[in-house]
This record gives structure tokens, sequence and C-alpha cells, in this order.
């Protein structure tokens, strides 16, 4: 069992598959073992203190992690989401120093991975993290950046919603055809989606399993 660090009292750091796809059922990744452990090989974890989990704009520090055998886990990229990010960045790494950030990350997306009930309880907090398109290379350097985001209109969560629908209707992956349709990552495709859902052009999860 990883070790895993304490967070302050009401802080929150949860880490999942960066190709996780909310609205399927399969959890599908790249394994990697390290040490006889298994772990996806593109990953991320947000952190968020109280203060950002209170902002009315989804805010967080986002960590991107690459694991392979041959360097095993380890952080390739710093950014956030939320126009505030960065205010809270020098509270985070004080509270949580990002010497155990890749410590906590490696512990949180083994329980992910093989627990259905924490992936169910990660599903809200993640669904609204901007994803970067074509950014998480390996060469990547480490420092904050800023995420270039496409605005989100009720027109185009209407166009999502239309197209997620006719892919359904077709028995294609929805999400993955939002994704293609638009040209973006399949995250970002998945924070759309719950967009949708949530402004209601999309029924909720449970009513289309089963």
């Amino acid at each position: 069992m990883i070790e895993e660090t304490p967070l302050p009292a009401g802080w929150r750091a949860v880490a999942v598959p960066s190709g996780w796809n909310l609205d399927e059922a399969e959890l599908r990744i790249r394994p990697v073992t390290i040490d006889y452990v298994t772990y996806p090989d593109d990953f991320f974890m947000v952190i968020q203190t109280p203060e950002m989990i209170a902002e009315q704009e989804p805010t967080g520090i986002i960590v991107d992690f690459k694991a392979s055998e041959s360097e095993g886990v380890r952080l390739v990229k710093i950014y956030g989401m939320g126009a505030k990010w960065v205010d809270y960045l020098g509270e985070v790494m004080q509270g949580f120093p990002p010497t155990e950030w890749t410590k906590r990350a490696k512990s949180v997306v083994v329980k992910f991975l093989q627990l259905p009930e924490v992936r169910k309880a990660f599903a809200e907090a993640v669904a609204v993290v901007p994803r970067p398109e074509g950014e998480n290379t390996p060469g990547h350097s480490i420092e904050p950046g800023v995420q270039r985001r496409r605005k989100i209109t009720p027109a185009h969560l209407e166009e999502v919603a239309k197209i997620y629908n006719e892919a359904q209707g077709n028995d294609e992956p929805p999400t993955r055809a939002v994704q293609q349709h638009f040209g973006v990552s399949h995250s970002t495709a998945a924070k759309w989606v719950g967009a949708a859902r949530r402004g209601g052009l999309l029924p909720p999860v449970e009513s289309t399993e089963g």
C-alpha cells in the first residue's frame, strides 16, 4: 500500500486518468506497472482548499503526471482552472508541499483504479476540469500555464447535446462523437457533456444506464 500524505482539514485532492470518460461504466486506461503497482500512463490530480471549493467559478490547482516503467511516476505540468487559481497557489504549496504531490497522486489514483465507489465519488469533482489540447507531452516544462478555453455558451451546449444524442441513437460512443466533432480531447468533450447535463439538455447519467 502506498503511503498517502494527509491533507489539511477540508482540502480535496483527487487523481484520475486523463482519458477517463465519465459516461462510460468501463474504465479504459493504458496500464503501466511499477514495483508491482498498476498506474494509468497519464493522469492528473486536482487540488482544492475549502475556499477554492466555495468559489462560484470552478477553481483548483491541476497537476499532470506521466507513468512509465523506465522513469516511474513523474510530475510533468502544473496549471489551474478558474480566474483566481494563481491567487491560491502559494497557500496550496505551503499547506500541501509540491514534494508530496506525487506521493499523494499515486496513492489516490490507485484507489481510483481499484474501487468503483471511488470513481463515482470523483466524477462530480473532475467534471468541470479543463484539459489542455496537445500540451500533455513528457518534455513540457513544469510551470504553471494558462489554459486556452473555448467559451461555453448555451448555443454551444445545445450543439454538444445534439451531437451526443445523435451518436447515442446510432449506438456510437456519444462522448467520443462530441470529441471528434469539435476536435478536442476526450476529457474536454466529457466536461462539455457534463455541463449539458447540468443545464438540463441531457438526462442524468442514471437514466441512460441499464
